[in-house]
């Protein structure tokens, strides 16, 4: 359960406690039962759980926490940049791929939601179009989202993946407007 969900059944649990003293006459005050019996419902009411979306991530160097984070950071930069898309960073359940791995194409097939880390250094051409020709060798996916940093120009690096990518392996690479 999130800090906002838990904080918001508290806030409703506060308000049926409030209602509820209101309506209650001054000699009746709420027993220790009755808060017992109410605060769960108020609480579970408001903890709903919303399912992570999958999101697989191809062109980091490994998959530990460290990666997974760098992701949540990326996503949390165009969060705050008002894409609603990106919405909160813990919402989404962050799988880093090796592109030579086995079984790409039933991940393929079993995921949706594929993305490209892009590295922002003068080097990184190489590094991801070999990422994303491994990719189409091996039956990844067609389409990925070019995870970039929010204030890297389309001209240059961004430009030229996409077209190297449509190109010659026909994978169409999304860019991010800023």
């Amino acid at each position: 359960m999130s800090a906002q969900d838990q904080a918001a059944g508290l806030r409703k649990w506060a308000d049926l406690q409030r209602q509820q003293r209101q309506a209650t006459p001054e000699g009746n005050a709420l027993t220790d039962d009755t808060v017992a019996q109410v605060m769960p419902a108020a609480v579970e009411e408001h903890s709903t759980v919303v399912p992570q979306r999958p999101l697989m991530v191809i062109g980091l160097p490994n998959s530990g926490e460290q990666q997974i984070a760098k992701v949540k950071g990326r996503l949390a930069q165009w969060s705050v940049l008002g894409r609603r898309w990106a919405g909160d960073p813990d919402d989404w359940d962050i799988h880093i791929v090796n592109v030579n791995a086995d079984n790409l194409a039933q991940l393929k097939h079993r995921y949706s939601r594929w993305a490209l880390w892009i590295n922002s250094d003068a080097e990184a051409f190489g590094p991801m179009y070999r990422a994303l020709r491994h990719l189409r060798e091996n039956g990844g996916p067609q389409q990925l989202l070019a995870l970039h940093e929010p204030h890297l120009p389309r001209r240059g690096l961004l430009e030229n993946l996409q077209e190297a990518a449509a190109r010659y392996l026909e994978i169409e690479l999304l860019l991010l407007a800023r």
